[in-house]
């Protein structure tokens, strides 16, 4: 965990931006359970009341958290995303930030604190409900944009998304569990290999390698994902 820094009495915004990346990586590293409010305010280098000011309960840090690492996964993808991309690459760089590049590498875990709460309580519910609708919303979007193409075969996108979007959950919480057979590549290969045999595209033609294009305001740079 990282060690506090002192927070500054200056950008409101900026303070709120400290204090949700503080939210998200003590509950990461200690869950709902063992979090407390004292704890994210030590992490922010703030007073347990700002945190308070902010986001009222740890319910609310926790919604607030889980909304922030969503939002950057879709701008992440969103700008990897070259305008001319076809369905086929587009689902290739989907699933690369969804597994490898994205929430695979450590966030998995919010999403798993969020589905243990679902299960008897009812904001949760209903942040699990919003998260799910708009992933398998962007999987039904993508599957019938590639079907448009004549890339895709597939008589029912809602439903092929719904398949997909429960295995990659699936797929998800073995890889944050550590699970030697499900690394962070294994995911992305299988989840691939899925999707091809669900929409009807040749396998090697999914599983090709991918760049993913970042950029930053110091540099832009591209680096290519491999499937095999």
């Amino acid at each position: 965990m990282s060690a506090p820094a002192a927070l500054a009495a200056k950008d409101p915004q900026e303070r709120r931006r400290r204090i949700l990346a503080a939210a998200i990586e003590v509950l990461e590293d200690k869950g709902f359970a063992g979090t407390r409010i004292a704890d994210i305010a030590a992490v922010a280098g703030t007073s347990p009341a700002l945190v308070v000011y902010h986001f009222k309960t740890l319910d609310g840090a926790l919604a607030e958290a889980l909304g922030s690492v969503e939002d950057d996964f879709y701008h992440n993808v969103s700008a990897a995303t070259p305008p001319n991309a076809d369905a086929v690459e587009r689902l290739r760089i989907l699933s690369y930030f969804a597994s490898v590049g994205g929430p695979a590498m450590g966030t998995w875990a919010l999403y798993m604190e969020v589905w243990v709460r679902a299960l008897r309580d009812g904001g949760a519910r209903a942040m699990r409900r919003a998260v799910d609708a708009r992933w398998r919303h962007t999987l039904t979007e993508l599957i019938t944009a590639g079907i448009d193409e004549g890339s895709f075969r597939c008589v029912d996108p809602p439903a092929s998304a719904l398949r997909l979007a429960a295995l990659m959950d699936g797929l998800a919480v073995q890889a944050a569990l550590a699970d030697m057979d499900v690394p962070d590549e294994e995911m992305n290969r299988l989840w691939l290999e899925a999707a091809a045999a669900e929409l009807g595209i040749d396998r090697d033609l999914l599983l090709a390698p991918v760049t993913i294009r970042t950029s930053n305001k110091a540099a832009s740079v591209s680096k290519t994902a491999s499937h095999t």
